[in-house]
């Protein structure tokens, strides 16, 4: 039996979709989502020059899928037009979730390529007339770092003063897919996830570990309690 036949639908049959930011946890459990569908072909765009597979995966549905073609990987920088443009090519769909490491609060590197990045890839997608784009926003797009959100929905508009930069990026990233939908035969939609956790996560283990410094820190000096705190309260602990 053939890996088509396999995985529930013909090679045929398979559209070609790309992920930026493939290698990312979350976009990890993406691409094994589209591949286990048997629907899509998935070109998984990274800035690693080559694709590193991690524990279980050479062995696993990505690796067996990079075999048989039904995945290829592409060295590709959001913030270059030209090679997103090559790695679009031939793609229906597009799955944005390439974005700036948001625990580092640099408004340039963040608007580079949280903005840029995002506008590079709208860009491309109407240079190989792609048809949809799904961006990967977050829910601190309309969080002010100060009052909690519950129960809130899509009408509630973005704070006067963002938390941090990668909220303020991602805001503005925003604004731009919104802007792009049903332009150029391309329609756009925008997901606002929270904190996600799962198999293969960062997210547990260090609240873990956080959880035991603060248990620890009471014992430091003044000023590590307060670094310790900031933290804290970053994250909602």
């Amino acid at each position: 039996m053939g890996s088509s036949e396999r995985h529930g639908g013909s090679e045929s049959e398979a559209r070609w979709c790309a992920v930026t930011g493939g290698r990312g946890f979350m976009a990890r459990h993406l691409v094994a989502a589209l591949l286990r569908s048997g629907e899509w072909r998935v070109r998984v765009t990274d800035l690693a020059s080559t694709v590193v597979l991690g524990p279980g995966e050479m062995e696993g549905l990505l690796g067996d899928a990079l075999r048989d073609g039904r995945a290829v990987y592409a060295s590709v920088d959001v913030c270059n037009l030209e090679q997103l443009t090559k790695a679009f090519e031939g793609v229906d769909v597009v799955f944005h979730t390439a974005a700036a490491d948001p625990s580092k609060n640099d408004l340039q590197l963040h608007h580079k390529v949280n903005v840029e990045g995002t506008k590079n890839v709208i860009d491309a997608c109407r240079i190989c007339k792609v048809k949809r784009l799904i961006h990967t926003s977050s829910c601190c797009v309309v969080f002010d770092g100060i009052h909690g959100l519950f129960d809130v929905n899509e009408s509630l508009p973005y704070p006067d003063k963002f938390s941090d930069a990668y909220a303020q990026t991602k805001a503005e990233a925003e604004k731009l897919v919104i802007k792009a939908n049903c332009t150029n035969g391309l329609l756009t939609c925008c997901l606002r996830p929270g904190a996600i956790f799962g198999l293969g996560d960062i997210v547990i283990p260090n609240l873990d570990r956080y959880a035991w410094m603060r248990r620890n820190v009471q014992d430091k000096d003044t000023y590590n309690y307060y670094q310790a705190s900031k933290l804290f309260n970053r994250l909602g602990i």
